[in-house]
């Protein structure tokens, strides 16, 4: 397999999980559209200017802390791109291969990707591509 089906095998997943998680927020969460979009670039703004490990803390923080829509959304990007321990989630996809299986919960995946350069940078162009399909798609007149 050369890198470019690899990039494009990749892609797929995060297109993927991007349909899963603005289908999960506008269908079952009943999220607006604005709502979506706003907080996703929140949540890109803080992966691209802090860094992986503080996007993490901060969708932890407004699942936890945030108002009842950030809470809505933050769980469901969470649980959808890192979960927990055994869950199928994107970053722990064995397809994926991030060094992720001791890893309980966010900060857990946090810390495991630390140790992994190469994995953390995948890990955060991974999250940067989802979040950003999932923003084009909730903002896309479908």
């Amino acid at each position: 397999m050369d890198i470019r089906q690899t990039v494009e095998n990749l892609d797929f997943y995060c297109a993927d999980y991007a349909r899963r998680l603005i289908d999960t927020l506008k269908y079952e969460e009943r999220v607006s559209n604005e709502d979506i979009s706003h907080i996703l670039a929140r949540f890109l703004n803080i992966l691209h200017v802090n860094g992986l490990y503080a996007y993490f803390l901060y969708v932890l923080w407004k699942r936890y802390s945030g108002s009842p829509v950030e809470r809505k959304i933050a769980a469901k990007v969470d649980s959808l791109l890192v979960g927990e321990q055994g869950a199928p989630s994107l970053l722990r996809l064995e397809a994926i291969g991030l060094p992720l299986a001791k890893a309980r919960d966010t900060l857990d995946a946090g810390r495991e990707l630390a140790r992994d350069l190469q994995g953390l940078f995948l890990a955060k162009e991974l999250i940067a591509r989802t979040l950003t399909y999932a923003r084009l798609q909730v903002r896309s007149p479908a």
